[in-house]
C-alpha cells in the first residue's frame, strides 16, 4: 500500500501470530528497506516475536544497526537480544553500538550484550 500507517498495521496484523510472522516472514523482511522508519520499526518488532525468527533474519536485522533512525536501530539491537546465536555471531556490530550517541541506543546494546 502507498500509505505508511496501512503497511504498519498490516504487519502489526500478521505479529500478532507467530505462526503468521513465520508464513509471511520474507514479506516482512522486505520491508526492513521500507522508506518510512515506523514501518522499519513494525516489522523488526514482528521478527523480534520469535527469537528463532530472529537467528534466520539475523543478517538482515544486524543491518539496521546502521539505519538513519535512532528508533530503527534502537528496534534492531532489542530484537537481536531475543536470539543469543545471533548475538554471538555478530557481537562486534552490537558492540560498536555502545560508543552510540544516543543512551537509549547505548543501553539497548548493553542489554543485547
Amino acid at each position: 500500500d502507498s500509505f505508511e500507517g496501512v503497511r504498519c498495521a498490516a504487519i502489526g496484523a500478521l505479529a500478532k501470530s507467530s505462526e503468521m510472522v513465520a508464513k509471511h516472514g520474507e514479506a516482512i523482511v522486505r520491508k526492513l528497506e521500507d522508506s518510512f522508519e515506523g514501518v522499519r520499526c513494525a516489522a523488526i518488532g514482528a521478527l523480534a516475536k520469535s527469537s528463532e525468527m530472529v537467528a534466520k533474519h539475523g543478517e538482515a536485522i544486524v543491518r539496521k544497526l546502521e539505519d538513519s533512525d535512532r528508533d530503527v536501530r534502537f528496534a534492531a539491537l532489542l530484537a537481536l537480544a531475543r536470539s543469543p546465536e545471533t548475538v554471538a555471531k555478530h557481537g562486534e556490530a552490537i558492540v560498536r553500538k555502545l560508543e552510540h550517541s544516543d543512551e537509549g541506543v547505548r543501553r539497548a546494546a548493553l542489554g543485547a550484550l
